[in-house]
């Protein structure tokens, strides 16, 4: 089998090994970090990040608990990389315009949500206000995103400065603009040279690739030579162990937008066509019954031959600066991810693991678990121990992992159960006295406008968390491009003077989101998956701090629901505490 060698970070926060200037970090980068965001030193789990990426003599999985600074230490070093490149280029000859055109799309960064590219191209934003402000921010990063009130003005700004160095966006809108169904691809994408001549030697293949072919020179600094997959379970969403062969195949039969764009891309930069050099020879194709369900004897077949595969393929490294590095990240990352990946051909050898010790899935440890159950009488319990749900069905607590037809409410229903939460978090608000945000996950096919109003009528104003993105970049799409950037930070400092930040999101924007000073999550509805829960408590708790938060769930059909999270919490090994102000 497949293994990747693995960097186990310590869980200490922070380390006195490495400051950033150790680590290759842009001077001016790092003054900026302090006054920006108050930050001085790496965790050491960012530490090996930065490392690892800067140096760039590896494809990397990296798997760490939400709230761990990963993505933030990941755009740090894209940034500072490409600040350094732009001064190489700077020192051949070029001025200033002519380097950033050479540098377009050096960084390609896939993320699941528009609000998780919002929020870095903020970062980035911020950190070259202070520490480059005489260079065009829309030449160093671009966030690209679907949505009829974006498009127009991103498509915009790509007519005006081209495209930027750092390339961050969704799946969907990534695919759109680079591999358009008719037209000329607004974002242009190409191999570098280093990785064209990789390309040319898997041909003739003989055990390895030269990789110091790559002449210094302006040329060696064109095309995509760093590939982030930020969150990279939640966009490809493949099915897990326990699915059907029907859903096993629906999903190959209908591929994730994400899954389209990177199997495009590692197309035209030539990595799917180094991977096939290096397979041997296919077993024969497999047959199926009329109804299109492969026979077992023909899934034993594949299953013997995917295991010769992994013994006779050559494990071949093809990273270098001035080739192309893929860094896959989730906190939720697993064996079956990583063999995947490695076996659609998107790297040419195993990855390295900078990993969590321990448990797969992880939640930050200074965070308080509440959970509230909304009986069928409107009554509210805290969550009780199986024991205690005599009235439970006598399914075991992995069955009750399994997802169950939720989408059976009536609009009645769901307008009732939509009030009933909508006052009980406007209630646990009231009690608990947040000293930060506040962060409202619905499920994800709920209107946010619409819970917006209802907990609006209990007294709580809400607004969609990317009401916060558009304000903090200073750039809400009616507005000229170069108005001054706001602190988000000092904006939203709760004080006795102004209200307290409320924030609505959907489930699906959970994933990479970073407001750190949120100190409460309101989870309404039961989550997805152990994995989503991780992801939405992963909100607040950030970076030790504390944080609170509070999963609302209906009894369900035969205390189905309950039964559910009390599986959740036993996967992420939480003990729930019973919240004080209510009346069991």
């Amino acid at each position: 089998m497949w293994r990747c060698a693995v960097l186990v970070s310590r869980r200490r926060l922070y380390s006195t090994r490495s400051g950033f200037a150790d680590l290759g970090i842009d001077t001016k980068l790092i003054q900026a970090l302090e006054t920006r965001f108050q930050v001085h030193t790496p965790s050491s789990m960012q530490e090996e990040l930065i490392r690892q990426t800067t140096t760039a003599t590896n494809n990397l999985l990296v798997r760490q608990h939400t709230g761990s600074g990963k993505t933030f230490a990941l755009i740090l070093s894209l940034l500072s990389l490409t600040i350094r490149d732009h001064h190489l280029l700077r020192g051949l000859g070029l001025d200033e315009s002519s380097a950033l055109s050479v540098q377009k799309a050096n960084s390609v960064v896939v993320v699941p949500n528009r609000e998780l590219a919002f929020q870095i191209e903020s970062w980035v934003s911020r950190l070259m206000a202070d520490a480059y402000p005489e260079i065009p921010r829309q030449k160093i990063i671009g966030r690209y995103v679907s949505g009829v009130p974006y498009e127009a003005q991103q498509r915009g700004v790509l007519k005006r400065h081209g495209v930027p160095a750092i390339v961050v966006g969704t799946p969907r809108c990534l695919l759109e603009l680079a591999y358009p169904e008719d037209g000329t691809p607004l974002i242009g994408v190409r191999a570098p040279d280093l990785l064209v001549d990789i390309v040319e030697q898997s041909e003739q293949f003989k055990g390895e690739f030269k990789l110091d072919a790559a002449k210094p020179g302006v040329e060696s600094y064109r095309g995509v030579r760093r590939l982030v997959l930020d969150e990279v379970d939640g966009m490809l969403r493949l099915p897990n162990r326990h699915a059907t062969e029907r859903q096993k195949l629906l999903r190959r039969e209908k591929p994730k937008p994400g899954q389209i764009f990177v199997d495009r891309l590692l197309g035209t930069l030539g990595v799917t066509r180094i991977s096939n050099s290096l397979r041997p020879p296919q077993a024969p194709a497999r047959s199926s019954n009329a109804k299109g369900w492969q026979k077992a004897s023909d899934l034993a077949l594949a299953r013997k031959s995917l295991a010769a595969e992994t013994k006779k393929r050559p494990e071949v490294n093809i990273v270098n600066e001035h080739s192309l590095q893929i860094i896959a990240v989730s906190a939720t990352a697993n064996k079956d991810l990583r063999n995947w990946m490695v076996h659609r051909g998107w790297m040419t050898m195993r990855p390295l693991m900078i990993d969590n010790p321990g448990q797969n899935i992880d939640v930050p440890t200074a965070t308080t678990h509440h959970c509230l159950v909304i009986e069928n009488d409107r009554a509210i319990r805290n969550l009780r121990d199986k024991s205690e749900s005599p009235q439970e069905s006598s399914r075991t607590e992995a069955d009750t992992l399994q997802k169950e037809d939720e989408g059976d409410r009536s609009d009645s229903e769901q307008q009732t159960m939509m009030e009933q939460m909508s006052e009980v978090a406007a209630n646990v608000i009231r009690e608990l006295e947040p000293r930060g945000s506040v962060i409202i996950f619905t499920r994800s096919d709920a209107s946010t406008a619409q819970f917006g109003r209802v907990l609006e009528s209990y007294g709580v104003v809400a607004r969609d968390i990317m009401t916060r993105f558009d304000e903090q970049l200073g750039t809400m799409i009616d507005q000229s491009e170069g108005k001054e950037f706001l602190d988000i930070q000092a904006k939203y400092a709760p004080n006795k003077d102004k209200p307290l930040g409320v924030f609505l999101a959907t489930e699906e924007a959970a994933r990479g989101l970073d407001l750190p000073d949120a100190s409460l999550v309101l989870i309404l509805d039961i989550p997805k998956s152990v994995a989503s829960y991780a992801h939405l408590s992963g909100r607040t708790g950030r970076f030790g701090q504390p944080g609170t938060v509070v999963t609302v769930v209906p009894v369900g059909r035969l205390g189905w629901f309950e039964s559910k999270m009390r599986g959740i919490f036993a996967a992420l090994n939480i003990r729930p505490t019973k919240a004080e102000f209510i009346q069991d």
